[in-house]
């Protein structure tokens, strides 16, 4: 009986701490901008990733990228340098061609099942 006890509340215990571990899961993405509606394709789109555990708490630790989808499914990625504002990345983002683009920040959350990407409105890429 004593053994079941245990096992029980050992499985017990280790469920709080993986809900208590899932309870900080989760990050809100904001962007200095979005790509100018007069930006062609090869010119910079430099722009500042703010990562805020629960829409709060500026994350350190993150590592997030840039994601850009061309029509053809193509994926470009643009990963994202820390700055001296705890929570803030800057990318360095380049259309390589003129034309529609979905565009997505992967957050980068320390915790691989806590990642996830988040979208914003596609973008239409000029000719130069």
């Amino acid at each position: 009986m004593r053994t079941l006890f245990v096992f029980v509340a050992t499985v017990v215990s280790g469920l709080a701490l993986t809900a208590a571990a899932q309870a900080g899961c989760m990050a809100t993405v904001g962007l200095s901008s979005l790509p100018k509606a007069n930006l062609a394709a090869g010119q910079p789109w430099n722009v500042t990733i703010r990562v805020l555990q629960h829409g709060r708490t500026p994350m350190p630790d993150a590592k997030p990228e840039v994601r850009i989808r061309n029509s053809a499914g193509k994926l470009f990625v643009f990963k994202a340098r820390r700055t001296d504002t705890i929570g803030s990345y800057r990318a360095r983002v380049v259309f390589p061609k003129a034309g529609r683009y979905r565009l997505g920040v992967y957050d980068g959350f320390p915790y691989k099942d806590c990642a996830r990407v988040h979208t914003f409105k596609s973008v239409l890429i000029a000719a130069v």
